[in-house]
């Protein structure tokens, strides 16, 4: 069969997913699109002013960040149904990267904050050049459910600050809720009644009638309560005056050291916003029945966080949030992403004074309303009960950002899904196989594990070994040992070792090794070591490291039936 080989440049990511989608968008889809941009719209301006107090920043900078991403995933993106802007684990985290190097300057928080932006969107655009969307793969959910689960408690419990009416203060989860209560003393019980009826009225709504845009409904009653019983005057306090007008690009001044702070929370907000964004993406395009490119995914979100710290925001990701507002309105295709932008430029413009009686408390309301779903108590009960090691991955990633922060509950993420992956690899699974008991008349019939199918049963002097996994350095000694054990002192004594090789793609320089040795010692007791199912890849792989002359080629099977009825052959012809 002829191999087409196309060009280099066909083989790079489409750097403007807007040229194939855009020529072939249909104008009935147009009035969906504007549903949906217009729901997203009522969750956005409320969750971007929330956020951005998340971040430690003007009410104002929730919106600036959102602008350019807006129009940029549009351009860029390749998943129809998401929405890129900020979010509340990345607000968190950039306030808590910040902060301790701000030291309580406005106007160097904002500077950092978008420095913060153009480095993650700096390592981002340059990882999906260098095509690493690979990375994506590298997460195991269990352990992302657990991070984001102790990120939301993290975040919950740096707004109650707000419902109380009191200063907060303190760092970790630990640290913020011991001053919260040592100033429960002080709550402002008016604060506190505007901040959980904001929260009850949003929860309400949202079983009721989950179609309204709750958070801009909680935001009009938090306005209205102020307007109309002054509760200005009794220590609410408010947004007050945010500045209308759209953002000027502003390059943020900053020094060498503030780069080389910032540099490690950099690379792992990209990781989370990465994580988090594909995540979302490859599970809407999974429902819808299309694909996504990873490599251009970081592309779009690399340029998003480039154009947020432009124009004076902060770093931003996918909102899963918004994202699921605007497909259950609809959205047909990126399309809505650009509407959404031309509202957000209306409300910039026109809109902003109307915002100016909003309590903080209903703010508080709202980000400890979107978080709240991040803590997935069901997927953690699902974990528990299919798989305890992956339940134990996610409790000790939740465990560890209570315990530790943000950053290093993250570092402790990704170092326990490498260790999670080694000690799979460690201990691959592996099956002794039996012959279905019907395989007798039909020998072409499967066999199966016999722990799994008690009724199968094995050979006489021969063992059948399946092996799921490659074997390396750390699985080496493990494989010697349990073929070891499979052969010493069986009646009757056993003749064959035959590996199902199928699910073994590979095997370095020490399980080489490690089977040589393994050969020449069952050789000396009578006993052949064959293959079945050998891949190509792998069998290349035992050629060149002399195994196939050591093993025979009449010891290599197409099949395990081929196999055992060549060892059935032998044992009655000798």
């Amino acid at each position: 069969m002829e191999r087409r080989v196309r060009h280099w440049s066909q083989l790079r990511p489409p750097l403007l997913p807007v040229r194939d989608w855009l020529p072939h968008y249909e104008r009935r889809w147009l009035l969906r699109d504007l549903v949906a941009a217009a729901a997203v719209w009522a969750v956005l301006v409320p969750e971007g002013m929330a956020y951005a107090s998340l971040a430690g920043l003007p009410p104002q900078a929730g919106l600036f960040a959102a602008l350019a991403p807006l129009l940029v995933y549009a351009l860029l993106g390749t998943c129809r149904q998401l929405t890129v802007g900020p979010s509340s684990a990345v607000a968190a985290y950039s306030a808590a990267a910040v902060a301790p190097l701000a030291l309580g300057d406005g106007g160097r928080f904002i500077a950092l904050s978008a420095l913060l932006a153009l480095l993650v969107g700096a390592f981002l655009l340059a990882a999906g050049l260098a095509r690493a969307g690979f990375i994506a793969d590298f997460f195991a959910r269990p352990v992302l459910t657990g991070f984001v689960a102790g990120l939301a408690l993290v975040i919950s419990v740096g707004q109650l600050s707000k419902l109380l009416g009191v200063e907060g203060g303190g760092t970790g989860f630990f640290g913020k809720l011991g001053v919260l209560v040592r100033e429960l003393g002080s709550t402002n019980l008016k604060t506190l009644s505007v901040g959980v009826a904001a929260l009850a009225l949003i929860f309400a709504l949202r079983h009721v009638v989950p179609k309204v845009p709750t958070m801009l409904v909680a935001v009009v009653f938090g306005i209205v309560a102020v307007s109309v019983f002054g509760l200005q005057e009794h220590g609410v306090q408010i947004v007050g005056q945010i500045p209308e007008g759209l953002p000027r690009p502003v390059f943020p001044s900053f020094s060498l050291g503030d780069i080389t702070d910032l540099l490690p929370d950099a690379v792992a907000l990209a990781l989370i916003a990465f994580a988090e964004s594909v995540a979302g993406a490859r599970a809407f395009a999974a429902k819808h029945g299309y694909e996504i490119d990873a490599d251009q995914e970081l592309v779009a979100l690399g340029v998003a966080n480039l154009g947020a710290g432009l124009f004076q925001g902060f770093s931003v990701d996918a909102s899963l949030s918004r994202s699921a507002v605007g497909e259950a309105s609809g959205v047909k295709s990126q399309m809505s992403g650009i509407i959404l932008f031309a509202l957000l430029v209306v409300t910039m413009l026109f809109l902003l004074p109307l915002f100016h009686d909003l309590p903080e408390a209903v703010l508080g309301a709202i980000v400890i309303a979107a978080v709240f779903h991040l803590i997935d108590i069901r997927a953690l009960r699902r974990l528990r009960k299919v798989d305890s090691t992956d339940f134990l991955l996610a409790l000790t990633c939740f465990a560890g950002v209570l315990v530790f922060g943000i950053l290093v509950g993250l570092v402790i993420a990704v170092v326990v899904s490498l260790l999670a992956l080694v000690v799979r690899a460690y201990r691959p699974s592996s099956a002794i196989l039996g012959r279905a008991p019907e395989a007798i008349a039909d020998p072409t019939l499967r066999y199966g594990g016999v722990d799994d199918h008690p009724d199968y049963e094995t050979i006489p002097g021969l063992v059948i070994l399946r092996v799921d996994g490659e074997l390396f350095f750390a699985n080496a000694r493990w494989f010697q040992e349990t073929v070891h054990s499979l052969v010493r002192g069986q009646t009757p004594p056993v003749r064959e070792v035959l590996i199902h090789a199928g699910a073994v793609p590979h095997l370095d320089t020490t399980a080489a090794a490690m089977l040589k040795a393994l050969i020449a010692e069952l050789h000396q007791s009578g006993i052949t070591l064959a293959f079945a199912r050998a891949t190509t890849s792998l069998y290349v792989n035992l050629q060149s490291n002399g195994i196939v002359e050591l093993v025979g080629l009449d010891n290599f099977y197409e099949t395990v039936a081929a196999g055992v009825a060549e060892f059935l052959e032998r044992a009655r012809s000798g």
